[in-house]
């Protein structure tokens, strides 16, 4: 989810979400990927699926790999069928378990992660479930 989610593929998952809901899950921990600043702004606004896969000029030459190609973090989120609500809750759910195995450390329940994620009133069934209303 980029910061400034002007294309269809983001306005059609994320439109019902006012400002301050929008920025929560702009930078949410289950939403960031590390990537230098030039791959970061080659991503632009696309939306999800044109980020998984590269991205070709009219002479048909690869001018940038897509998440498939990318870092572990990118290859991880290209595994998601779309980018919504409940990926980046549970993408963020398996990041704060990792911390927790990593380094031996206790962050609460499930509850207690999603308050830590600032998801708590983006209700989803299970950890890969559909967004509830």
């Amino acid at each position: 989810l980029p910061q400034t989610p002007s294309e269809a593929y983001w306005q059609q998952r994320f439109s019902q979400y006012d400002e301050a809901q929008l920025n929560r899950l702009t930078h949410c921990l289950g939403n960031l990927l590390p990537l230098s600043r030039s791959i970061n702004s080659s991503y632009q606004n696309d939306g999800f699926p044109d980020k998984v896969k590269p991205k070709h000029n009219a002479k048909n030459e690869k001018v940038r790999t897509g998440y498939r190609e990318g870092c572990y973090s990118e290859i991880e989120v290209s595994n998601f069928p779309d980018w919504d609500v409940a990926a980046i809750q549970t993408r963020g759910l398996r990041m704060l378990k990792f911390m927790e195995d990593r380094w031996d450390i206790s962050l609460g329940g499930k509850d207690d992660k999603i308050k830590l994620l600032h998801l708590s009133d983006f209700q989803t069934d299970g950890e890969e479930g559909d967004v509830r209303s």
